[in-house]
């Protein structure tokens, strides 16, 4: 498999690649504990665990919200000069393979391991495979896909008619004033729950993060205008309420929104200086590393809360203590991220290529990538 590495800026990858560690540790270290996932928290069950980590994992959380910002950084990128066909094929050709193959995987585990009904995992398989967003996926983690479909949806629809920088700023704009309104009202009234899956895919909830992004980028290839400036105030503020929404998380009554505050502040760090820092870090990190790790990042997400569950209980069964088993479990997740992106995907996307017709010749670059 040829890696591409064009398009590709290393800032970015390495953040998409820290973000699921982040969110690794954050499961690992937190929400074992406290909220096991169904399948393999079973065998996590009365098992000993090195908790004196878990209070500075508790806002591992931001880095789904990162992955959201990011979303909207690239996807802009992406869109731009995009028909909706020729984008709705890549966003198809990134999502999909690795869905497929990381549900299968974790079916197959979960199965081994006896660890839900057979009727439970075939339907959550099913639902996972299928994207629909009304069915307990078979990890945890994919409930963010459906999410980054709905915005994807939305940029698709927008593309409809000419695609141009400006016209996904607007969307970005619109979209990002929607969320802050939510967020803001929900100070003051009570509104629906950002727990709601219908909620959810309205992108009511998260669709500040994806604005950000957006205008993050359309902000960096545009002369400066007062408008997006003015939009970026409540977009932000939206953004910060829903931080402070976690400011109480599982672990107790501890205060967690500076954390994340600051994690979400250095995170966004490098996207605001991908591009000034390419050249820097091109003459330090190796393009191809840095590009397998931003494309293993995403069957790393999707495999880590049950496969991980499953390895880490297992391990502890047999004796080990904590952190050795949770290394292992750890080498386990990285190696299988590697074959899907090495040997996994390229054939089962050529498949799909084959069965539409693929307009967009462009290869799959750093902007395709969809956590």
């Amino acid at each position: 498999m040829t890696l591409p590495l064009s398009r590709n800026l290393i800032a970015l990858d390495l953040l998409r690649f820290g973000c699921a560690l982040v969110v690794l540790a954050h499961h690992w270290g937190n929400s074992f504990i406290h909220f096991p996932p169904p399948g393999g928290g079973a065998l996590l069950e009365g098992m000993a665990f090195a908790i004196g980590w878990s209070p500075w994992v508790n806002s591992g959380w931001i880095g789904v919200e990162l992955f959201f910002l990011l979303s909207g950084f690239v996807i802009a990128w992406s869109a731009e000069a995009s028909s909706p066909t020729s984008f709705a094929l890549r966003r198809l050709l990134r999502l999909v393979p690795a869905a497929w193959l990381c549900a299968t995987l974790t079916a197959i585990a979960l199965l081994a391991f006896g660890a839900l009904p057979v009727e439970a995992v075939v339907v959550q398989w099913a639902g996972t495979i299928l994207f629909w967003p009304m069915i307990r996926p078979i990890d945890p983690s994919y409930w963010t896909l459906a999410i980054e479909v709905s915005f994807y949806l939305l940029i698709g629809v927008s593309l409809v008619g000419g695609s141009s920088l400006r016209r996904i700023e607007r969307v970005g704009m619109l979209l990002g004033l929607a969320s802050a309104a939510y967020w803001i009202a929900s100070y003051f009234v009570e509104v629906p729950s950002s727990d709601s899956r219908l909620i959810q895919l309205t992108l009511l909830p998260h669709g500040c993060f994806f604005a950000l992004g957006i205008l993050i980028r359309t902000g960096q290839r545009s002369a400066p205008r007062l408008l997006p400036l003015a939009c970026s105030i409540p977009i932000g503020a939206a953004a910060l309420i829903e931080i402070e929404k976690h400011r109480i998380v599982i672990n107790g009554a501890l205060p967690a929104h500076i954390p994340a505050l600051l994690l979400f502040l250095l995170g966004s760090l490098p996207i605001l200086f991908a591009e000034r820092l390419q050249p820097w870090l091109a003459r330090h990190v190796s393009a191809s590393v840095a590009v397998m790790v931003g494309l293993m990042t995403y069957p790393l997400y999707l495999l880590h809360q049950e496969l991980g569950a499953l390895l880490i209980g297992g391990l502890l069964h047999l004796g080990l203590p904590f952190w050795f088993a949770a290394a292992v479990a750890l080498a386990v997740m990285l190696i299988m991220a590697w074959a899907m992106v090495r040997y996994g995907e390229p054939p089962l996307r050529t498949m799909l290529k084959r069965l539409g017709s693929d307009r967009s010749r462009r290869p799959v670059s750093f902007g395709e990538a969809a956590l």
